[in-house]
């Protein structure tokens, strides 16, 4: 069930911030306040698998139906549509949906990769770099050691190969999720929502807002 997965996502997404957060306060790497230079590349990508957390969040904060409506207007725009600069002048890192942003959105900057002889290497951002050229801290201090973007993708496609396997550009893999989600919640909702006694009243639970040929599309 999609909502199996959600949970588990997110349960290995606290994992990860808490081995960023270990590994940052060992190395004293930190973002420059405010900065959303990642946040403007047109390069990220994720997994549908990635995303559930996030589109379920959209559901039930009732956003989702208006970002698929600007998703497909805007089917090719490249930068996140998530990505808000005025977040960033109020103080906040520019991105709406911090708390279920996508894989590479939490590791960036604080994760690394092996080369061919199996030594660590840092992807340090560009914008942290000045001043750090010399970085020569213990890569592989296990008490705090620095977060591998392979491992953390293979737990995440673990748990569903299907849907974690193909990395798309951010805005489809988003758009796809939401058609998937959206589909979940119409076909888990209550047969008959509103009350027969008093079909005026609303219905108590929210009801998928997608017409028939979008859910199709989910499929």
């Amino acid at each position: 069930m999609l909502t199996d997965l959600e949970k588990q996502v997110m349960e290995i997404y606290q994992l990860l911030d808490e081995e960023v957060a270990a590994f940052a306060d060992r190395t004293k790497l930190a973002c420059p306040q405010g900065c959303g230079e990642c946040c403007n590349s047109q390069k990220v990508e994720a997994t549908v698998l990635e995303c559930i957390p996030m589109a379920f969040e959209l559901f039930r904060s009732n956003q989702a139906e208006l970002l698929l409506k600007r998703l497909e207007r805007d089917s090719k725009e490249k930068q996140c549509i998530l990505f808000r600069p005025d977040f960033i002048e109020k103080g906040q890192w520019g991105c709406t949906q911090y708390k279920h942003r996508a894989l590479i959105c939490r590791l960036f900057g604080f994760a690394g990769n092996r080369d061919r002889s199996g030594n660590l290497i840092l992807a340090m951002c560009r914008i942290m770099k000045p001043g750090r050229e010399d970085f020569n801290h213990d890569l592989t201090d296990e008490s705090s050691p620095m977060p591998l973007f392979t491992d953390a993708g293979m737990r995440i496609t673990s748990l569903h190969p299907s849907l974690g396997s193909q990395r798309l550009p951010i805005n489809q893999a988003l758009m796809q999720t939401l058609y998937k989600v959206g589909m979940y919640l119409d076909m888990t909702a209550p047969e008959n929502p509103i009350d027969k006694a008093d079909p005026e009243l609303p219905p108590d639970t929210p009801v998928f807002p997608l017409g028939t040929s979008r859910r199709r599309r989910a499929a």
